[in-house]
């Protein structure tokens, strides 16, 4: 009788412990640091982009259809479908059209630091804004990039994780 008692309090335990484990599965992967960080000007138009992740990420998932270039300031892309450009004063209406091509460039992933590096195959214009996506789940197109597990990058509103700098004098 113990040692069923036993046996079965050591398979509940067991259980209620994969439970615990399963209910606190971490949440989907961020994107926790960019280089150059949203917002930079004079940035290196040889310089190249870097997104480095919560956790280490599924390499097959980091390619020029997941993390991507657009010359310009976009707030939302969906390619091939649709970009929102900020509103011009004095409209306060953003406007959406069509996405522009991707600057030409590589991408690889370092997961000794969990490190997308988007490199441009040429140097980017001087004094030009540009627009850096991750993409993300949430936007309809499931495209994203995954981690190890498979689990797609989540970015609330827009879907795609999305900075934004301009490059200074070559």
């Amino acid at each position: 009788m113990r040692k069923t008692l036993l046996l079965l309090t050591t398979m509940a335990v067991a259980l209620l412990l994969a439970a615990g484990m399963a209910w606190a599965a971490p949440g989907p992967p961020t994107v926790v640091s960019t280089v150059p960080t949203s917002g930079a000007t004079n940035v290196d138009p040889t310089a190249n982009i870097r997104a480095k992740f919560s956790e280490a990420m599924k390499e097959r998932s980091i390619n020029t259809t997941t993390f991507y270039l657009l010359q310009g300031h976009f707030t939302a892309a969906n390619p091939p479908s649709s970009c929102t450009k900020p509103p011009v004063p004095p409209s306060t209406t953003p406007v959406v059209g069509p996405c522009p091509a991707p600057v030409a460039a590589t991408v690889r992933y370092n997961a000794d630091n969990r490190t997308a590096i988007l490199n441009p195959t040429n140097p980017l214009l001087s004094g030009t804004e540009y627009t850096a996506v991750v993409e993300g789940t949430a936007d309809g197109d499931y495209v994203a990039v995954k981690d190890a597990d498979g689990t797609p990058m989540l970015i609330a509103g827009t879907g795609d994780y999305i900075f934004h700098f301009t490059t200074g004098a070559s």
